[in-house]
């Protein structure tokens, strides 16, 4: 749709005189940008080009000429006319004409915040003045070169880059070999843990019954308060027995949990014990005898926890 805007925009300026004329030409150079912004296609580089001689913008014209004859695929003839009407603007431009070898070396102008202007070999139109040029190729050594450009004439900048110096790496020296740890083995961690896990179940047992022992007693308090309460009808009495009995509710709460916990690791501990039981190894009965005249001695000895 642009493109198309844009050579119609062309035809009515050329029919066109003076202001009228240079707007209308002015708007068909943005329909073809537009154009060129959705995708550079050599129909809409090569007229936006031609619009921007005949506005007078030579060194855009003659860098958008220079595009286009870097795509493939041109026919001969379209070639031809593209350099033709190029090289008819290199007496209004100063141009800088910039090689390299290797070839396929990104080129920056004045300013390397900004993108690239291409790759080597490349032509470009400058204003005229000193310009700073900075090429660069992956796994080559950077560049920078000041150059002085003047309108009519074309300033070759050729290069040979150099390879970028590799230093040559120290191989690392061989880690000395660690040896691996001897696995312990898991009897007495399973018997130890078995043990504690035993121990800490008295232990919870032992709180979870003096908890119970104080609910109860606590519970007894209550009826009593209860009892008291009904008999004279205080608020006083009647408050202690409500205070009382969330007492009695907190402390059997705590008991249950602690139950709870206790029968976790009391079955813990069960588990613990059957797997070290499991991993001891056989071990026969040791039996020993000795006589004499004087008479005779026998002693068994039994690894606890062994299998026979």
């Amino acid at each position: 749709m642009y493109f198309e805007e844009g050579n119609r925009l062309f035809e009515q300026a050329d029919r066109a005189h003076a202001a009228q004329r240079t707007e209308l030409l002015q708007r068909s150079l943005e329909a073809y940008v537009d154009s060129v912004r959705i995708v550079r296609s050599r129909n809409a580089l090569f007229n936006a080009a031609i619009v921007l001689g005949e506005l007078g913008r030579n060194d855009e014209a003659f860098n958008y000429f220079s595009e286009y004859l870097a795509i493939e695929g041109l026919t001969e003839a379209d070639r031809e006319n593209a350099s033709a009407r190029r090289d008819a603007l290199r007496t209004e431009v100063a141009v800088l004409q910039v090689t390299s070898e290797p070839e396929g070396a990104l080129l920056w102008v004045d300013r390397k915040d900004l993108a690239p202007r291409g790759e080597t070999p490349i032509e470009l139109a400058l204003p005229p003045g000193e310009h700073r040029a900075f090429v660069e190729k992956e796994g080559f050594e950077p560049v920078e070169r000041s150059q002085t450009m003047a309108r009519g004439v074309t300033t070759v900048l050729a290069l040979a880059l150099l390879p970028v110096a590799v230093e040559p790496v120290e191989p690392e020296p061989l880690p000395e070999p660690v040896p691996e740890p001897v696995a312990e083995p898991s009897r007495p961690r399973l018997r130890n843990a078995a043990i504690g896990t035993a121990a800490s179940t008295l232990a919870t047992a032992g709180v979870a019954i003096g908890l119970s022992v104080h609910a109860r007693s606590l519970r007894d308090d209550y009826n009593q308060a209860a009892a008291q309460y009904t008999l004279t009808g205080d608020p006083a009495d009647y408050q202690r027995a409500q205070d009382l009995a969330d007492q009695t509710d907190r402390f059997n709460t705590a008991a249950d949990v602690l139950w709870g916990t206790t029968i976790g690791l009391g079955i813990s501990a069960i588990v613990l014990y059957g797997v070290h039981r499991k991993k001891q190894k056989r071990e026969a009965p040791t039996v020993a005898m000795s006589v004499s005249r004087h008479g005779g001695f026998a002693s068994v000895r039994v690894p606890i926890g062994a299998r026979p």
